[in-house]
């Protein structure tokens, strides 16, 4: 979860969406290996494209280890679990862009923070002054500490913008200008979302005000309505009225909730 106190790093400019090579990192990976087992298989696979050693590292310990081997590997081992189960790319990026946001406070907060303003104006337009302009205000806030130079301050502006195209989540429409394309979480996103938040202890309130929401614009009650389409889907039983909130839980962890979702 994030706190508003983590401090931002660079490490978008070494590892950005990177969704190709995160499927293809999943094909190797297997659960116990660690980061470093992890970039000797992809040295004897001959994978990702036969990279450089510093490339190679970005993808695999800046990018890959930080987001998914953590908490006992449990984001590699669940994704890797809905890709075996033949779950769609589409709802497996929208989970690689949770993960890829909560290891990364900078795009978290610039997606709550400034996308989603943005994307209220009419010309529903960002740009890399927008990313500029938020790292000034972070410095400003202590979030950046020591102090960026300029020159980092403009890479890594560049690639903020660069994570959000990853993941389509704007696109280029003339002469360098970006246009955001807002996206609708998926009913199985949200289901996968709702029971990861609720193995991790979540409470009914804090689960439909988690901040992770917020990355696709959320707000509570969107997050309610979509748990009362997942219990229409027969994922979980809720039972709302006025401030009361109840919800059942139909599968006792979360291999049994992927199993029912990614089919």
């Amino acid at each position: 979860m994030m706190t508003g106190q983590e401090r931002y790093t660079t490490n978008l400019s070494k590892a950005q969406g990177i969704i190709p090579e995160t499927y293809e990192l999943l094909e190797l990976w297997e659960p116990g290996m660690t980061g470093a087992d992890l970039t000797s298989r992809v040295k004897e696979a001959g994978a990702l494209g036969k990279p450089t050693h510093v490339r190679m590292e970005d993808v695999v310990t800046r990018g890959f280890a930080r987001r998914y081997l953590i908490k006992d590997s449990k984001p590699a081992l669940w994704l890797k679990r809905m890709l075996d189960r033949g779950a769609s790319r589409a709802c497996l990026r929208q989970l690689m862009f949770i993960y890829t946001a909560r290891a990364n406070p900078i795009l978290h907060d610039f997606v709550r923070e400034v996308y989603w303003r943005k994307n209220l104006t009419v010309t529903r337009e960002i740009a890399k002054s927008d990313a500029r302009d938020f790292i000034e205000g972070a410095s400003s806030l202590r979030r950046i500490d020591p102090p960026w130079s300029d020159t980092r301050r403009e890479r890594v502006a560049r690639y903020l913008v660069g994570t959000l195209e990853d993941f389509d989540m704007i696109e280029e429409i003339s002469g360098g200008r970006r246009r955001i394309r807002a996206p609708m979480i998926l009913p199985e996103t949200a289901v996968f979302l709702a029971y990861e938040l609720h193995f991790s202890g979540a409470t009914e309130e804090q689960l439909t005000t988690h901040v992770d929401w917020l990355l696709f614009g959320l707000k509570q009650p969107d997050v309610i309505a979509l748990l009362q389409n997942a219990a229409a889907r027969g994922h979980t039983f809720l039972q709302h009225s006025g401030a009361i909130l109840r919800i059942e839980w139909h599968y006792q962890d979360m291999e049994s909730a992927i199993d029912a979702i990614a089919h």
